[in-house]
């Protein structure tokens, strides 16, 4: 699932911190656990959005046309997509999907698209 937020510095920050120190307490061990994964995934997320700024990412000129384009169309913008391929993702071992074999990141992508979990 790909959820855009539009955040100032100052409320990613907060959610950031919230996210670091919230540990779930309801009586449903499963809940608190998926909750809890939410919370890294998101923290991750955050973390990762506010330590890249635009144009740290990998050149367009470096990056497969045809990747490029599937990822642009995923986003809906090309600045987005450049810098979502340059950025480490956890369900990848930390590896960036630019540097994955192109059919293995459009792939990738593909199921972004239809719903499906990375």
């Amino acid at each position: 699932m790909l959820i855009v937020l539009d955040l100032n510095v100052n409320d990613a920050e907060a959610l950031l911190r919230h996210c670091k120190e919230h540990q779930p307490n309801s009586d449903d061990f499963r809940e608190d656990a998926r909750v809890r994964e939410a919370l890294e995934t998101l923290e991750t997320a955050l973390d990762n959005a506010m330590r890249s700024s635009p144009g740290n990412g990998e050149s367009k000129e470096a990056i497969a046309p045809r990747l490029l384009e599937a990822a642009a169309e995923l986003f809906g913008d090309e600045a987005l997509a450049i810098n979502w391929l340059s950025l480490p993702l956890r369900i990848l071992g930390q590896k960036r999907p630019v540097d994955l074999p192109v059919q293995d990141a459009i792939a990738l992508i593909r199921r972004l698209e239809n719903g499906y979990g990375a």
